[in-house]
Protein backbone atom coordinates (compact mmCIF):
# COMPACT_ATOMS: atom_id res chain seq x y z
CA UNK A 1 0.00 0.00 0.00
CA UNK A 2 1.46 3.39 -0.90
CA UNK A 3 1.52 6.34 1.48
CA UNK A 4 -1.20 8.37 -0.30
CA UNK A 5 -3.60 5.44 -0.29
CA UNK A 6 -2.92 4.84 3.40
CA UNK A 7 -3.55 8.50 4.31
CA UNK A 8 -6.79 8.56 2.31
CA UNK A 9 -8.07 5.49 4.16
CA UNK A 10 -6.86 6.86 7.50
CA UNK A 11 -9.02 9.94 7.03
CA UNK A 12 -12.13 7.75 7.30
CA UNK A 13 -10.96 4.94 9.62
CA UNK A 14 -8.63 5.24 12.61
CA UNK A 15 -5.27 3.82 11.43
CA UNK A 16 -2.87 1.49 13.22
CA UNK A 17 0.91 1.58 13.46
CA UNK A 18 2.81 -1.71 13.78
CA UNK A 19 6.23 -1.10 15.32
CA UNK A 20 8.76 -3.55 13.92
CA UNK A 21 7.46 -5.73 11.13
CA UNK A 22 10.47 -7.82 10.23
CA UNK A 23 8.88 -11.26 10.58
CA UNK A 24 5.79 -13.28 11.50
CA UNK A 25 4.90 -11.37 14.67
CA UNK A 26 4.47 -7.95 13.06
CA UNK A 27 3.18 -9.43 9.81
CA UNK A 28 0.47 -11.22 11.79
CA UNK A 29 -0.75 -7.96 13.36
CA UNK A 30 -0.77 -6.25 9.96
CA UNK A 31 -2.97 -9.02 8.57
CA UNK A 32 -5.17 -9.25 11.70
CA UNK A 33 -6.08 -5.58 11.27
CA UNK A 34 -5.91 -5.23 7.49
CA UNK A 35 -8.42 -8.02 6.97
CA UNK A 36 -10.83 -6.07 9.20
CA UNK A 37 -10.49 -2.95 7.03
CA UNK A 38 -8.06 -1.06 9.30
CA UNK A 39 -5.45 1.02 7.42
CA UNK A 40 -2.01 0.00 8.70
CA UNK A 41 1.46 1.52 8.55
CA UNK A 42 4.45 -0.68 9.37
CA UNK A 43 7.46 1.03 10.96
CA UNK A 44 10.85 -0.68 11.08
CA UNK A 45 14.55 0.25 11.12
CA UNK A 46 15.17 -2.31 8.37
CA UNK A 47 14.06 -1.19 4.87
CA UNK A 48 13.85 -4.90 3.94
CA UNK A 49 11.39 -5.73 6.73
CA UNK A 50 9.05 -8.48 5.58
CA UNK A 51 5.94 -6.57 6.68
CA UNK A 52 6.81 -3.82 4.19
CA UNK A 53 5.85 -6.26 1.42
CA UNK A 54 2.29 -6.74 2.73
CA UNK A 55 -0.53 -5.39 0.62
CA UNK A 56 -2.26 -4.38 3.86
CA UNK A 57 0.40 -1.90 5.00
CA UNK A 58 2.22 1.27 4.07
CA UNK A 59 5.90 1.35 5.07
CA UNK A 60 8.11 3.76 7.00
CA UNK A 61 11.76 3.38 8.03
CA UNK A 62 12.49 4.70 11.55
CA UNK A 63 15.42 4.58 14.01
CA UNK A 64 15.87 1.51 16.20
CA UNK A 65 14.74 2.31 19.79
CA UNK A 66 17.24 -0.19 21.16
CA UNK A 67 20.04 2.15 20.08
CA UNK A 68 18.33 5.53 19.58
CA UNK A 69 15.23 5.83 21.75
CA UNK A 70 15.02 9.63 21.41
CA UNK A 71 15.30 9.42 17.63
CA UNK A 72 12.65 6.74 17.46
CA UNK A 73 10.20 8.73 19.60
CA UNK A 74 10.80 11.84 17.49
CA UNK A 75 10.20 9.85 14.30
CA UNK A 76 6.99 8.44 15.76
CA UNK A 77 5.79 11.93 16.62
CA UNK A 78 6.57 13.04 13.06
CA UNK A 79 4.37 10.24 11.73
CA UNK A 80 1.63 11.32 14.14
CA UNK A 81 1.71 14.87 12.80
CA UNK A 82 1.11 13.57 9.27
CA UNK A 83 -1.93 11.47 10.17
CA UNK A 84 -5.46 12.79 9.72
CA UNK A 85 -6.48 11.25 13.08
CA UNK A 86 -4.96 9.42 16.05
CA UNK A 87 -3.54 5.98 15.29
CA UNK A 88 -3.49 2.89 17.53
CA UNK A 89 0.05 1.71 18.33
CA UNK A 90 1.05 -1.98 18.27
CA UNK A 91 4.65 -2.75 19.36
CA UNK A 92 5.87 -6.26 18.52
CA UNK A 93 9.09 -6.55 20.53
CA UNK A 94 10.14 -5.61 24.05
CA UNK A 95 12.35 -2.66 23.13
CA UNK A 96 9.37 -1.05 21.37
CA UNK A 97 6.94 -1.87 24.18
CA UNK A 98 9.20 -0.40 26.86
CA UNK A 99 10.00 2.72 24.79
CA UNK A 100 6.37 3.55 24.07
CA UNK A 101 5.33 2.74 27.63
CA UNK A 102 8.02 5.01 29.10
CA UNK A 103 6.93 7.82 26.77
CA UNK A 104 3.18 7.13 26.95
CA UNK A 105 2.22 10.57 28.29
CA UNK A 106 4.11 12.34 25.52
CA UNK A 107 2.94 10.01 22.74
CA UNK A 108 -0.65 9.86 24.02
CA UNK A 109 -1.29 13.29 22.56
CA UNK A 110 -1.14 11.82 19.05
CA UNK A 111 -1.78 8.09 19.48
CA UNK A 112 -4.08 5.58 21.15
CA UNK A 113 -1.90 3.29 23.30
CA UNK A 114 -3.79 0.08 24.19
CA UNK A 115 -1.43 -1.13 26.91
CA UNK A 116 -0.09 -0.25 30.34
CA UNK A 117 1.99 2.80 31.14
CA UNK A 118 5.47 2.40 32.57
CA UNK A 119 4.40 2.25 36.24
CA UNK A 120 2.63 -1.06 35.58
CA UNK A 121 4.72 -2.23 32.63
CA UNK A 122 8.03 -2.12 34.49
CA UNK A 123 6.67 -4.74 36.87
CA UNK A 124 6.09 -7.02 33.90
CA UNK A 125 9.52 -6.18 32.45
CA UNK A 126 11.14 -7.52 35.62
CA UNK A 127 11.14 -11.35 35.54
CA UNK A 128 11.73 -11.39 39.31
CA UNK A 129 8.53 -9.43 39.87
CA UNK A 130 6.70 -11.77 37.48
CA UNK A 131 7.59 -14.70 39.73
CA UNK A 132 6.70 -12.89 42.94
CA UNK A 133 3.34 -11.91 41.42
CA UNK A 134 2.78 -15.54 40.41
CA UNK A 135 3.38 -16.68 43.98
CA UNK A 136 0.93 -14.09 45.29
CA UNK A 137 -1.67 -15.17 42.71
CA UNK A 138 -1.27 -18.88 43.46
CA UNK A 139 0.24 -19.69 40.05
CA UNK A 140 2.73 -22.57 39.91
CA UNK A 141 6.36 -21.85 38.97
CA UNK A 142 9.54 -23.89 38.64
CA UNK A 143 11.69 -23.95 41.76
CA UNK A 144 13.69 -20.70 41.59
CA UNK A 145 16.40 -18.93 43.58
CA UNK A 146 17.41 -15.29 43.08
CA UNK A 147 21.16 -14.78 42.73
CA UNK A 148 22.63 -11.32 43.32
CA UNK A 149 26.25 -12.24 44.04
CA UNK A 150 28.68 -15.16 44.09
CA UNK A 151 28.04 -15.49 47.82
CA UNK A 152 24.46 -16.57 47.08
CA UNK A 153 25.78 -19.68 45.32
CA UNK A 154 26.95 -21.03 48.68
CA UNK A 155 23.39 -21.27 49.98
CA UNK A 156 22.30 -24.80 51.01
CA UNK A 157 19.21 -24.27 48.82
CA UNK A 158 21.44 -24.29 45.73
CA UNK A 159 22.61 -27.81 46.58
CA UNK A 160 18.98 -28.94 46.79
CA UNK A 161 18.24 -27.98 43.16
CA UNK A 162 17.91 -30.73 40.56
CA UNK A 163 20.63 -30.13 37.98
CA UNK A 164 20.80 -29.30 35.10
CA UNK A 165 19.33 -25.85 35.81
CA UNK A 166 19.26 -22.52 33.98
CA UNK A 167 20.25 -18.94 34.61
CA UNK A 168 17.49 -16.58 33.50
CA UNK A 169 17.98 -12.79 33.72
CA UNK A 170 15.55 -10.56 35.58
CA UNK A 171 16.07 -8.04 32.75
CA UNK A 172 16.19 -9.95 29.48
CA UNK A 173 17.05 -7.54 26.64
CA UNK A 174 20.71 -6.91 27.48
CA UNK A 175 21.20 -10.60 28.28
CA UNK A 176 19.79 -11.70 24.91
CA UNK A 177 21.96 -9.22 23.01
CA UNK A 178 25.07 -10.41 24.80
CA UNK A 179 24.56 -14.17 24.66
CA UNK A 180 22.16 -14.52 21.73
CA UNK A 181 19.73 -16.59 23.80
CA UNK A 182 17.23 -16.04 26.63
CA UNK A 183 18.80 -18.48 29.14
CA UNK A 184 22.08 -20.22 29.96
CA UNK A 185 22.06 -23.88 30.95
CA UNK A 186 24.21 -25.15 33.83
CA UNK A 187 24.76 -28.90 33.41
CA UNK A 188 26.02 -29.63 36.93
CA UNK A 189 26.65 -28.12 40.36
CA UNK A 190 30.40 -28.30 39.71
CA UNK A 191 30.11 -25.91 36.76
CA UNK A 192 27.88 -23.34 38.46
CA UNK A 193 30.54 -20.94 39.76
CA UNK A 194 32.45 -20.87 36.46
CA UNK A 195 29.32 -20.07 34.47
CA UNK A 196 28.20 -17.44 36.97
CA UNK A 197 31.56 -15.68 36.58
CA UNK A 198 30.59 -15.01 32.94
CA UNK A 199 27.26 -13.39 33.86
CA UNK A 200 27.85 -11.85 37.28
CA UNK A 201 27.57 -8.34 35.81
CA UNK A 202 24.04 -8.97 34.49
CA UNK A 203 22.24 -7.95 37.69
CA UNK A 204 19.84 -10.25 39.51
CA UNK A 205 19.68 -13.69 37.95
CA UNK A 206 17.14 -16.44 38.51
CA UNK A 207 18.63 -19.87 39.10
CA UNK A 208 15.79 -22.10 38.03
CA UNK A 209 15.09 -25.80 37.74
CA UNK A 210 14.25 -27.05 34.23
CA UNK A 211 10.72 -28.37 33.96
CA UNK A 212 10.91 -31.84 32.35
CA UNK A 213 9.04 -32.76 29.19
CA UNK A 214 9.35 -32.01 25.49
CA UNK A 215 8.45 -28.92 23.48
CA UNK A 216 4.88 -30.17 23.14
CA UNK A 217 4.43 -29.46 26.86
CA UNK A 218 4.77 -25.68 26.33
CA UNK A 219 1.39 -23.93 26.58
CA UNK A 220 0.39 -20.32 25.96
CA UNK A 221 -2.44 -18.13 27.18
CA UNK A 222 -2.82 -15.15 24.86
CA UNK A 223 -5.19 -12.37 25.85
CA UNK A 224 -6.21 -8.75 25.57
CA UNK A 225 -7.13 -7.06 28.87
CA UNK A 226 -8.68 -3.59 29.01
CA UNK A 227 -7.63 -0.73 31.31
CA UNK A 228 -9.39 -2.38 34.25
CA UNK A 229 -7.68 -5.73 33.51
CA UNK A 230 -10.92 -7.24 32.21
CA UNK A 231 -10.38 -9.89 29.50
CA UNK A 232 -11.99 -9.02 26.16
CA UNK A 233 -10.24 -11.78 24.19
CA UNK A 234 -8.61 -14.99 25.45
CA UNK A 235 -6.88 -17.83 23.59
CA UNK A 236 -4.99 -20.92 24.72
CA UNK A 237 -2.74 -23.16 22.65
CA UNK A 238 0.48 -25.11 22.75
CA UNK A 239 3.71 -25.48 20.85
CA UNK A 240 4.32 -28.75 19.08
CA UNK A 241 7.77 -28.12 17.61
CA UNK A 242 10.45 -25.47 18.20
CA UNK A 243 13.51 -24.14 16.39
CA UNK A 244 15.83 -25.26 17.87
CA UNK A 245 14.44 -27.79 20.30
CA UNK A 246 14.14 -27.06 24.06
CA UNK A 247 14.97 -23.34 24.26
CA UNK A 248 13.91 -22.14 20.82
CA UNK A 249 11.08 -20.34 19.06
CA UNK A 250 7.88 -21.89 17.79
CA UNK A 251 7.72 -23.41 14.32
CA UNK A 252 4.52 -25.48 14.74
CA UNK A 253 1.62 -25.01 17.18
CA UNK A 254 -2.03 -25.88 17.76
CA UNK A 255 -5.09 -24.38 19.43
CA UNK A 256 -6.45 -26.18 22.49
CA UNK A 257 -8.79 -24.51 24.97
CA UNK A 258 -7.79 -24.99 28.62
CA UNK A 259 -10.08 -22.93 30.88
CA UNK A 260 -8.17 -23.61 34.12
CA UNK A 261 -4.92 -22.48 32.52
CA UNK A 262 -6.62 -19.35 31.18
CA UNK A 263 -7.91 -18.60 34.68
CA UNK A 264 -4.40 -18.94 36.14
CA UNK A 265 -2.93 -16.56 33.57
CA UNK A 266 -5.67 -14.00 34.09
CA UNK A 267 -5.18 -14.12 37.87
CA UNK A 268 -1.52 -13.36 37.34
CA UNK A 269 -2.16 -10.50 34.90
CA UNK A 270 -4.73 -8.97 37.25
CA UNK A 271 -2.21 -9.20 40.09
CA UNK A 272 0.14 -7.12 37.93
CA UNK A 273 -2.75 -4.75 36.99
CA UNK A 274 -1.90 -5.40 33.35
CA UNK A 275 -3.53 -3.76 30.35
CA UNK A 276 -2.85 -4.91 26.80
CA UNK A 277 -2.10 -7.92 24.64
CA UNK A 278 0.13 -10.52 26.29
CA UNK A 279 1.42 -14.04 26.13
CA UNK A 280 1.70 -15.99 29.37
CA UNK A 281 3.71 -19.15 28.71
CA UNK A 282 3.60 -22.27 30.89
CA UNK A 283 5.17 -25.70 30.76
CA UNK A 284 3.25 -28.75 31.93
CA UNK A 285 5.34 -30.91 34.20
CA UNK A 286 4.56 -34.53 33.16
CA UNK A 287 5.65 -35.79 36.56
CA UNK A 288 2.80 -34.06 38.40
CA UNK A 289 0.58 -32.59 35.66
CA UNK A 290 1.02 -29.02 36.96
CA UNK A 291 1.42 -26.06 34.62
CA UNK A 292 4.42 -23.96 35.68
CA UNK A 293 5.02 -20.37 34.61
CA UNK A 294 7.81 -19.79 32.10
CA UNK A 295 7.35 -16.06 31.44
CA UNK A 296 5.04 -13.22 30.51
CA UNK A 297 5.57 -11.39 27.23
CA UNK A 298 3.76 -8.05 27.42
CA UNK A 299 2.98 -8.03 23.70
CA UNK A 300 2.00 -10.20 20.76
CA UNK A 301 4.17 -13.30 20.29
CA UNK A 302 5.50 -15.10 17.21
CA UNK A 303 2.51 -17.38 16.57
CA UNK A 304 -0.33 -15.13 17.76
CA UNK A 305 -1.93 -15.24 14.30
CA UNK A 306 -3.23 -18.72 15.18
CA UNK A 307 -5.57 -17.02 17.67
CA UNK A 308 -7.10 -14.91 14.91
CA UNK A 309 -7.31 -18.03 12.75
CA UNK A 310 -9.40 -19.59 15.53
CA UNK A 311 -11.74 -16.58 15.76
CA UNK A 312 -9.98 -14.73 18.61
CA UNK A 313 -8.48 -11.66 16.93
CA UNK A 314 -6.43 -10.13 19.75
CA UNK A 315 -5.17 -7.27 17.59
CA UNK A 316 -8.65 -6.21 16.54
CA UNK A 317 -9.97 -6.51 20.11
CA UNK A 318 -7.21 -4.14 21.27
CA UNK A 319 -7.83 -1.78 18.35
CA UNK A 320 -11.57 -1.57 18.94
CA UNK A 321 -11.13 -1.00 22.66
CA UNK A 322 -8.58 1.74 22.00
CA UNK A 323 -10.95 3.69 19.74
CA UNK A 324 -13.82 3.39 22.21
CA UNK A 325 -15.78 0.58 20.51
CA UNK A 326 -14.94 -2.50 22.61
CA UNK A 327 -16.34 -5.96 21.98
CA UNK A 328 -15.98 -9.40 23.55
CA UNK A 329 -14.22 -11.94 21.30
CA UNK A 330 -16.02 -15.28 20.75
CA UNK A 331 -14.72 -18.61 22.06
CA UNK A 332 -11.88 -20.08 20.04
CA UNK A 333 -12.14 -22.94 17.56
CA UNK A 334 -10.01 -25.86 18.70
CA UNK A 335 -7.78 -28.23 16.75
CA UNK A 336 -6.37 -25.70 14.27
CA UNK A 337 -2.65 -25.55 13.65
CA UNK A 338 -0.08 -22.87 12.76
CA UNK A 339 3.22 -23.39 10.97
CA UNK A 340 6.33 -21.69 9.64
CA UNK A 341 6.46 -23.97 6.62
CA UNK A 342 10.00 -23.34 5.40
CA UNK A 343 11.47 -23.58 8.89
CA UNK A 344 9.48 -26.67 9.83
CA UNK A 345 10.26 -28.53 6.61
CA UNK A 346 14.01 -27.98 6.96
CA UNK A 347 14.10 -28.72 10.70
CA UNK A 348 11.88 -31.77 10.40
CA UNK A 349 13.99 -33.09 7.52
CA UNK A 350 17.06 -33.00 9.77
CA UNK A 351 15.16 -34.65 12.62
CA UNK A 352 13.89 -37.42 10.32
CA UNK A 353 17.44 -38.14 9.14
CA UNK A 354 18.61 -38.26 12.77
CA UNK A 355 15.65 -40.54 13.59
CA UNK A 356 14.31 -38.07 16.13
CA UNK A 357 11.06 -37.87 14.15
CA UNK A 358 9.43 -40.28 11.71
CA UNK A 359 8.27 -39.12 8.28
CA UNK A 360 4.75 -40.62 8.72
CA UNK A 361 4.37 -38.92 12.12
CA UNK A 362 5.46 -35.58 10.66
CA UNK A 363 3.03 -35.85 7.71
CA UNK A 364 0.19 -36.86 10.03
CA UNK A 365 0.90 -33.87 12.29
CA UNK A 366 0.21 -31.44 9.44
CA UNK A 367 -3.50 -32.27 9.39
CA UNK A 368 -5.52 -29.31 10.60
CA UNK A 369 -2.86 -26.74 9.64
CA UNK A 370 -4.74 -23.61 8.58
CA UNK A 371 -2.37 -20.71 9.28
CA UNK A 372 1.18 -20.06 8.11
CA UNK A 373 3.09 -17.33 9.93
CA UNK A 374 4.43 -15.87 6.68
CA UNK A 375 2.69 -17.44 3.67
CA UNK A 376 -0.89 -16.31 2.91
CA UNK A 377 -2.93 -16.54 -0.29
CA UNK A 378 -4.63 -13.18 0.30
CA UNK A 379 -1.28 -11.47 0.97
CA UNK A 380 1.22 -13.43 -1.14
CA UNK A 381 4.18 -11.06 -1.51
CA UNK A 382 5.72 -11.50 2.00
CA UNK A 383 5.76 -15.28 1.60
CA UNK A 384 7.24 -15.07 -1.89
CA UNK A 385 9.80 -12.53 -0.71
CA UNK A 386 10.86 -14.68 2.23
CA UNK A 387 11.17 -17.80 0.04
CA UNK A 388 13.21 -15.94 -2.56
CA UNK A 389 15.58 -14.48 0.06
CA UNK A 390 16.12 -17.86 1.69
CA UNK A 391 16.79 -19.47 -1.70
CA UNK A 392 19.36 -16.77 -2.56
CA UNK A 393 21.04 -17.18 0.81
CA UNK A 394 21.12 -20.95 0.38
CA UNK A 395 22.69 -20.59 -3.08
CA UNK A 396 25.39 -18.22 -1.81
CA UNK A 397 26.26 -20.50 1.08
CA UNK A 398 26.42 -23.64 -1.05
CA UNK A 399 28.58 -21.90 -3.71
CA UNK A 400 30.89 -20.53 -1.04
CA UNK A 401 31.19 -23.97 0.50
CA UNK A 402 32.08 -25.55 -2.85
CA UNK A 403 34.66 -22.85 -3.64
CA UNK A 404 36.34 -23.65 -0.34
CA UNK A 405 36.76 -27.27 -1.50
CA UNK A 406 34.29 -28.82 0.93
CA UNK A 407 32.42 -31.97 -0.03
CA UNK A 408 28.80 -32.15 -1.18
CA UNK A 409 27.59 -33.39 2.19
CA UNK A 410 29.11 -30.35 3.87
CA UNK A 411 27.42 -28.07 1.35
CA UNK A 412 24.13 -29.76 2.09
CA UNK A 413 24.63 -29.07 5.78
CA UNK A 414 25.11 -25.38 4.99
CA UNK A 415 21.86 -25.40 3.00
CA UNK A 416 20.03 -26.85 5.99
CA UNK A 417 21.29 -23.96 8.16
CA UNK A 418 19.58 -21.33 6.00
CA UNK A 419 16.39 -21.28 8.04
CA UNK A 420 18.34 -20.32 11.17
CA UNK A 421 18.53 -16.73 9.87
CA UNK A 422 15.29 -14.89 10.61
CA UNK A 423 14.97 -12.70 7.55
Amino acid sequence: MNRDRFLALAADTAPALVLQASYANGLGIIRDLGREGVPVMALDPNPRALGFASRFAAARVVPDPAYDEAGFVAALEAVGRELPQRAVIFPTHDEYVWTVSRNAQRLGERFHIPFSGWEAMQRVADKQEQLRAAWRAGVDTPRTLFIDSAADLASPEVDELAFPVIFKPAESLAFKRRFGRPVLEIPSRAELEAIYAKVDDCGTLMLQEIVPGGDEELYTVGSYLDERSRPLAVFTGRKLRQHPRRFGTCRFAESVWLPDLADAALRLLRELRFHGVSQVEFKRDPTDGRYKLMEINARHWLWHSLAAGCGVNLSYAAYRDAIGRPFMAPPQKDGRRWILTLKDVLDSGREIRRRELSAPAWLASLRGTTVDGVIALDDPLPGLTNTWRMAKLATRRVRGHRRSGADTAGAGAELQKVDEVEL
